[in-house]
């Protein structure tokens, strides 16, 4: 039997307490369905290149989604110009790559657009995936 639940995809403990129940922490775009067993193994481990101790590495079909949510959350809130991509991910280079190597799937885009008519914003680097090269890149 599969159960699933919520998982913020920038761990909140990662975030020095500014996700709440409003904003990042209520974002559709931060908050994805997640298998419950994986989500206990993620734990509050930033995102890297192997799992291990200090990391947590998605499938590779899930690596570009990852970096997309990222750097969403970096530009949509002001609380994030307090942390670097370090501070949730091994490096920004390996988002960037992330970005690179998972192009943009069409359930991204759906889902983009049904949470466009529901929370009225969408996930800009799910429309224009290369922008995130052209602002860190």
């Amino acid at each position: 039997m599969n159960i699933w639940n919520r998982e913020h995809v920038w761990a909140q403990s990662l975030t020095g307490g500014w996700f709440g129940t409003s904003g990042a922490g209520a974002d559709m775009h931060h908050i994805r369905p997640c298998d419950i067993s994986l989500n206990s193994s993620r734990g509050n481990k930033k995102f890297g290149t192997t799992t291990n101790a200090n990391y947590f590495c998605p499938d590779d079909s899930y690596k570009g989604d990852v970096a997309r949510i990222i750097f969403y959350l970096m530009v949509a809130y002001t609380e994030a110009d307090n942390y670097s991509f370090t501070s949730i991910a091994q490096s920004k280079a390996m988002l960037l790559d992330w970005n690179a190597l998972d192009p943009v799937s069409e359930i991204e885009i759906v889902r983009n657009n049904k949470i466009e008519k529901i929370q009225g914003n969408r996930n800009p680097f799910i429309d224009y995936p290369e922008i995130a090269d052209q602002i860190w890149g």
